[in-house]
């Protein structure tokens, strides 16, 4: 059984885990990503980025996570022009200490969505005084995804074959706020949504699951078996592509299945759990390339050999533009051509 994302609810807590994990990946190396375009990063005010979403103009990240960048102001909400790398504060977090690990941010036309210990907010991409959408069933961790009238979120947190789970549903509220609602009742371990125009995409510890936005019962796309595991979802217009984990294996593959099911096809042998970016014609991922580096990857959705673009230390943020890939290392943003 994987090791699914660790929500916390302490701030010291959180602080003793994004620790742990830096000295893991090996802060000592700063990133490198030699080949990409730095876009804004630690001189900016930027500090631990936990959540990237981008428009035509400006990418919007979440900062923040431990008891130093509280203390240091580097918080909160930032918005950051992909031109100049010039960052506006949008909310400074001292009041709406947002979530530490990635899925809590999404953008639509015209607001920002983004959980701030457990209640998701929205503020206008303009900047102005943000309104608490949802209050009720937010965890400290979820993943946040939205459509045209209603945000759809799940809580995430920690699991192991040991320890003792409970069934979980998947919520929704009216964009703009109102009574949270059930979606989805009794899912276990719900994480990792995507959304289209007519179905909400969620991944289980051994299954990928959607349902009609219209109603009806969840249906299961993809079924692992209890030695298999799946993780981390992103999506086309006709696909799904999914972490997938052998029984006895201790290396993820990336798969690609049908939003319709059928039997999932291998895209690429290892891939290290994070998110994933699809465009028309390529996938783009990250895979390990030492204890200490990750490889910025892609791979044609027809298959064939992984091209490895570059190379750095890399937080498993990476979200997509029209022409160009971003992704999110500690502190700073990158971009990349795709």
């Amino acid at each position: 059984m994987k090791q699914h994302r660790t929500t916390v609810g302490m701030l010291t807590a959180i602080s003793l885990l994004t620790l742990a994990v830096l000295g893991c990946r090996g802060l000592a190396n700063p990133p490198d990503w030699t080949k990409g375009r730095k876009i804004a990063g630690s001189q900016q005010g930027l500090s631990h980025i936990s959540g990237l979403v981008v428009d035509e103009k400006f990418a919007y990240v979440t900062i923040g996570g431990t008891i130093a960048d509280q203390n240091a102001g580097t918080i909160g909400l930032r918005k950051v022009a992909l031109d100049s790398g010039e960052v506006t504060v949008l909310d400074d977090g001292l009041v709406n200490f947002t979530q530490s690990d990635r899925g809590g941010v999404a953008i639509d036309d015209k607001f920002i969505y983004w959980n701030a210990y457990g209640k998701i907010l929205r503020i206008p991409k303009a900047g102005g005084k943000p309104d608490v959408i949802a209050s009720e069933h937010v965890g400290i961790g979820v993943d946040i995804v939205v459509d045209n009238e209603k945000i759809y979120w799940a809580n995430h947190g920690y699991y192991s074959s040991n320890s003792p789970t409970r069934p979980s549903p998947v919520y929704c509220v009216p964009k703009q706020g109102g009574a949270t609602q059930i979606f989805a009742d009794q899912q276990s371990i719900p994480s990792s949504l995507v959304v289209d125009e007519k179905f909400v995409y969620w991944v289980t510890p051994e299954s990928i699951v959607k349902k009609a936005k219209s109603g009806g019962e969840p249906q299961v796309i993809f079924q692992a078996s209890k030695e298999e595991g799946v993780d981390e979802l992103g999506q086309d217009s006709e696909s799904l592509y999914f972490g997938f984990r052998g029984a006895g294996k201790s290396r993820w593959a990336l798969r690609q299945i049908s939003k319709q099911g059928g039997e999932p096809q291998t895209v690429a042998k290892t891939f290290t759990l994070g998110q994933i970016a699809a465009d028309d014609t390529n996938i783009y991922f990250f895979d390990e390339h030492s204890v200490m580096k990750d490889d910025l990857c892609r791979v044609s959705k027809k298959g064939g050999e992984v091209a490895r673009l570059d190379t750095g230390y890399a937080s498993g943020i990476i979200t997509q533009g029209r022409t160009l890939i971003y992704f999110a290392t500690l502190d700073d943003i990158y971009s990349f051509p795709k």
